[in-house]
């Protein structure tokens, strides 16, 4: 049967050295033996004490070799950790510069490809504006020259109807003088009449009836010419109105017209702006996706530092586990310290201090790793506010477009009722226009054939 070396025995052996040394032997033995055995036992006890002083040197050596080899091993591992995770942050930080580096250069590229875009985008509708514009003025410039056109040509057609307002003025007047020449020739006539009634009293009463009769006939005529001069008269005022209402109708139509360029020119710029607004949309779209594929890229970042702080939290659970073996094994050698003497004090007291700065090591390593999970906190903390604020910019990305297309489509239907108004307008004044010509045509032909028939009277 082996006995194994431990401080149940070494305390055996001091407590037996210790019961030697108190050896009482008298009562038991004689008196002769009393000397040589209690010298025995007193040899026994120094050599005891000696061998167990021995034992426990080798055991607290055994013990410190042990303690300064667990805590080298433990030091050797910590270090070979640490260095592991600096080896994989290093190489995780290095890959994700390198990709955010990257995706800064696409996105910074995709920005500038888009900014040319946009800016030759920005030129050509420049260009059609200016094109829009010079179209519009040289439109104007038309409708100016027109309208010009339209008022030399009322104020030739004024100069006309003043002309013939003057010629029916002298034919007013020449008949007015007929009529007081035919008045003055009846009344001649009915003086001659007079001067013969004595001596033709039958004859001068049917020559006076006569010639009555032929007096009420010449005023009648005169006043049926005056009547048909006032008529004339009349017509050519209504001719004048006429004309006017046809210049004025000419210039609503040149007016319209040009509202209808001011309008499609309109049309134009606000197609323009649609496609414009379109392309923006597109822009914004793009750089929706940039961010998506940003957060994308962020997220699997978040990723790799939470399997790497799960890869730091798993090896401070395994440092905190070895740091509570070498509390045990503090704790068992200061059970073993406290069972010896001064010499075992001494040895406790080396192996607490040992596991003071293997706590000291410890407590930093699991200061460091909560260092560590409090900045990965704060870092995921931003990452989602600023995933809330690009998801918040989106929404109201698409709520501005929303509100574009609504405005769009009101602007859409506003030109079309614009465009209907126009047309019907349009319509009607040409309606007008084609009555007003239809109906000067036959005042016109009614004066013509009034005139002939005038002139073959004469």
């Amino acid at each position: 049967m082996t006995t194994k070396l431990d401080p149940k025995f070494t305390a055996l052996l001091t407590d037996t050295a210790q019961k030697l040394q108190s050896l009482d032997v008298l009562p038991r033995i004689l008196a002769d033996a009393a000397s040589d055995l209690s010298a025995a036992s007193l040899d026994l006890c120094e050599r005891l004490m000696s061998f167990s002083a021995q034992l426990n040197a080798a055991m607290e050596a055994k013990v410190t070799f042990d303690l300064a080899e667990k805590a080298a091993l433990l030091a050797a591992k910590e270090q070979a950790a640490a260095d592991k995770a600096a080896a994989i942050a290093q190489a995780a930080a290095e890959k994700e510069a390198a990709r955010i580096a990257a995706a800064e250069l696409k996105a910074k590229q995709l920005a500038e490809k888009e900014a040319a875009r946009i800016a030759k985008e920005q030129a050509d509708a420049e260009k059609a504006a200016a094109k829009a514009q010079a179209l519009a003025e040289k439109e104007a410039a038309r409708i100016a020259a027109a309208e010009a056109k339209a008022q030399a040509l009322a104020e030739k057609e004024a100069a006309r109807i003043a002309k013939e307002q003057a010629d029916a003025e002298k034919a007013a007047a020449k008949a007015q003088a007929l009529a007081e020449k035919e008045a003055a020739k009846v009344a001649a006539e009915q003086a001659k009449a007079q001067a013969l009634a004595a001596k033709e009293a039958a004859k001068a009463q049917a020559l006076a009836e006569k010639e009555a009769f032929l007096a009420a006939a010449a005023e009648l005529k005169a006043k049926q010419l005056a009547e048909k001069a006032a008529i004339m008269a009349a017509k050519e005022q209504a001719a004048a109105e006429k004309a006017a209402a046809i210049a004025q109708a000419i210039a609503e139509k040149e007016a319209a017209k040009q509202a209808a360029a001011e309008a499609k020119a309109k049309a134009l710029a606000e197609k323009e702006a649609a496609r414009l607004a379109k392309e923006q949309a597109d822009a914004e779209k793009a750089a929706a996706k940039a961010q998506a594929l940003a957060e994308k890229e962020a997220a699997k970042k978040a990723a790799e530092e939470a399997k790497a702080l799960a890869l730091a939290e798993k090896e401070a659970a395994r440092i905190a586990k070895e740091q509570a073996d070498a509390e045990k094994a503090a704790a068992k050698a200061q059970a073993l310290a406290e069972q010896l003497a001064a010499k075992e004090a001494s040895a406790a007291a080396k192996a607490q201090a040992l596991a003071e700065k293997e706590a000291i090591k410890a407590a930093a390593a699991e200061l460091k790793a909560k260092q560590l999970a409090e900045k990965e906190a704060i870092r995921l903390e931003k990452e989602r506010q600023a995933a809330e604020l690009a998801a918040e910019k989106a929404a109201q990305a698409a709520e501005r477009q929303k509100e574009a297309k609504a405005a769009e489509e009101a602007k859409a239907k506003r030109a079309e009722a614009y465009a209907k108004v126009v047309a019907e307008h349009e319509a009607k004044m040409r309606a007008r226009q084609a009555a007003a010509s239809a109906q000067l045509a036959a005042e016109k032909a009614a004066l013509l054939a009034e005139e002939k028939k005038r002139a073959a009277k004469k």
